[in-house]
């Protein structure tokens, strides 16, 4: 992981007005004394409630709780992630990024390198060599045109290992690397020169969300029984499937700006070129039917909706169900488009335009009703008893997968008018459905660390047991009590800010594990720190893990990040407030566990820590941080 000094940070937040950094994105706004005003980008609104202050930094709409600063501006309206939104400001206002980087760090530079150069040549050869004339004749006849090749970076894979051997040593780079990049297979025996992946194929690049090549599709030309239709490169150290979403780089910052925050998801790179071209730049595709719960996790950090475009076919139904039961389980509101006659977006865009699909995307059904569409169409007698048991079961074991109170009660009301049933009875059906997966053992979240010599392991273990009945022996009546609010404030705070390394440095140094009163909140904490360290999307799985109990904690936790209050302080001021609250309320359970006839020494230490009480109350947060290390160590 990178990581990048907070002093760093701060220096960006300095040099970068935030009025120009706004208005630079085509924002109208106007002067209200010491603040401009514009309509908010990230909620529909004709009277502007979204208040930018340039001298404090800070944006707030009043309309729909979005704030922060300049660096959370870019991240949510471009949908990045944290380091690259400070790279892309850092270029803007001349500040120098020193990044700490990790020993991989220079092999995957390398392969990152490999990648760029290699898919420019497959561009080259699709554009002037002779064995290529098969798929620049099947790019006309689906009417991609060299713009679009070159905008797309789409390219041809010659034939056989000799020409990516010569590549290869003309830049400089080994069989060992082209291998490990996934384009070749090694020999197996001497004398053999080894095997390109892709040769004969025609290739399209598939980028990560900066918009770098790390791996490839190729399309077969020349029907084979001997191999797939397309070939797609292994995971390697810069590629791993299930992050990675073709187009994704193009469509993220669309997507965060779009008026709804609605992605379009359908199968196929030409399908989600297409789309692109016609008008529509929020398309991704999940390449086949392989959608996972990171491909969700990813669409939910700029996505409020999802409209899924698959296959009208059994296969692709089955796909559109899973599917939508990933992006459900991320809170994620899913439409679906049933392209009519057997098409597919590439197809009906060509033969009836953009106005008819958009048509179609204004129409689109409900995930709901497009089940329950579905599993009917599959019933000789749809109103019989059995088959109303078997829709309804199937369709509500889609909607169990949301864990949204609000989202699901109202994808159950949708269901039971559309089956016909009452909605207390498919409430209930849709609680004990959850219910039962909430008893079922949930895997610890992430990778554990290296297990002991004898097999234990002892990281941390986010997992806990579904909590339909607090009293379980063994277990203080405590564990069911909820967090005290300051924690839970904070919880969601953190939420608000997430992959903030400025943040996770301070609870780092400041913020042990006996300061937090509540064992869930010491839990969301580490699973937020973890997410900071690894880039992945955490918390969607330490709130898997959770049972009833807890999962309405988090709940709350959503709810409170998304009303962030106004406030002139910069994230790293708030928290170094919690710190100093947070330990204040940790002396004062100290303080209180003391006897009341404990003798002298007691004493003593009661009026030890009330003086250390006042003292934090009252100092500055350098003083804090000196008092905090010695309460860490004992020594204070």
């Amino acid at each position: 992981m990178s990581t990048v000094p907070e002093s760093t940070i701060e220096e960006i937040k300095a040099r970068i007005d935030l009025e120009d950094l706004i208005s630079s994105y085509g924002i109208q706004m106007r002067r209200s004394g010491s603040s401009a005003m514009a309509c908010c980008p990230f909620h529909n609104e004709k009277t502007p409630s979204f208040s930018i202050n340039s001298s404090r930094g800070f944006y707030h709409c009043f309309g729909c709780g979005e704030s922060g600063d300049a660096i959370k501006f870019v991240m949510k309206y471009e949908g990045l992630e944290f380091m690259d939104a400070v790279k892309k400001l850092a270029e803007q206002c001349g500040v120098k990024v020193e990044e700490r980087e990790d020993p991989e760090a220079g092999r995957r530079k390398r392969l990152l390198a490999l990648m760029a150069e290699l898919a420019r040549f497959y561009h080259r050869c699709l554009g002037k060599m002779r064995e290529a004339a098969p798929a620049r004749e099947y790019l006309v006849r689906r009417d991609l045109n060299e713009k679009v090749q070159d905008d797309f970076l789409i390219g041809y894979a010659p034939n056989g290992i000799v020409p990516i051997r010569k590549w290869a040593e003309k830049y400089g780079y080994t069989m060992e690397e082209l291998e490990a990049a996934g384009v070749v297979k090694r020999p197996d025996k001497p004398g053999d020169l080894g095997y390109h992946r892709f040769g004969g194929r025609l290739m399209f690049s598939i980028k990560d969300r900066q918009g770098r090549v790390v791996a490839f599709s190729g399309r077969q030309l020349v029907e084979s029984k001997n191999s797939g239709k397309y070939v797609n490169s292994p995971e390697t150290a810069i590629f791993k499937k299930s992050s990675v979403l073709f187009g994704f780089d193009r469509a993220a910052a669309e997507i965060a700006k779009a008026p709804h925050r609605e992605a379009i998801v359908c199968e196929g790179q030409i399908d989600a070129i297409r789309l692109h071209i016609s008008g529509f730049p929020v398309a991704v595709a999940s390449q086949g039917t392989a959608f996972t719960e990171t491909h969700a996790k990813m669409l939910k950090r700029v996505a409020d909706a999802v409209v899924l475009v698959f296959d009208d076919d059994a296969a692709g139904h089955k796909a559109t169900v899973r599917t939508a039961a990933m992006l459900l389980a991320a809170e994620i509101p899913v439409r679906v488009v049933s392209l009519p006659g057997g098409d597919d977006p590439d197809s009906f865009l060509r033969t009836k335009g953009a106005d008819a699909f958009r048509k179609l995307l204004d129409a689109a059904e409900s995930i709901v009703s497009f089940q329950c569409r579905v599993e009917r169409a599959k019933e000789a007698n749809p109103r019989s008893i059995d088959a109303v048991s078997r829709m309804s079961r199937s369709v509500l074991s889609t909607i169990a997968a949301c864990p949204g109170a609000i989202l699901r009660a109202s994808l159950a009301d949708e269901a039971a008018n559309l089956l016909g049933l009452p909605v207390a009875a498919v409430s209930e059906e849709l609680e004990k459905l959850r219910a039962q997966s909430a008893r079922t053992v949930k895997p610890r979240y992430g990778a554990p660390e290296a297990a002991g010599q004898d097999g234990s392991d002892d990281s941390a273990d986010y997992s806990v047991r579904a909590q339909d009945d607090p009293a379980i022996p063994g277990e203080s009546a405590a564990a069911v009590e909820p967090p005290p609010g300051r924690e839970l404030a904070m919880a969601a705070f953190l939420l608000a800010n997430e992959r903030d390394v400025a943040l996770d440095a301070i609870i780092g140094e400041f913020l042990p594990q006996e300061v937090f009163n509540h064992n869930f909140t010491w839990r969301f904490v580490e699973a937020w720190r973890a997410g900071v360290a690894s880039g992945e999307d955490t918390l969607a799985a330490f709130a898997d893990s959770l049972g009833p109990l807890e999962r309405g904690w988090f709940d709350e936790l959503m709810l409170s990040a998304g009303r962030t209050n106004a406030s002139s302080l910069s994230a790293v001021d708030i928290m170094q407030d919690y710190v100093r609250a947070l330990w204040c309320d940790c002396l004062k359970r100290r303080r209180g566990a003391l006897l009341a006839d404990g003798g002298a020494a007691t004493d003593v230490e009661r009026i030890r820590i009330s003086a250390t009480l006042k003292r934090l109350n009252m100092v500055k947060w350098h003083t804090v941080k000196e008092i905090v290390r010695k309460l860490t160590k004992g020594e204070y």
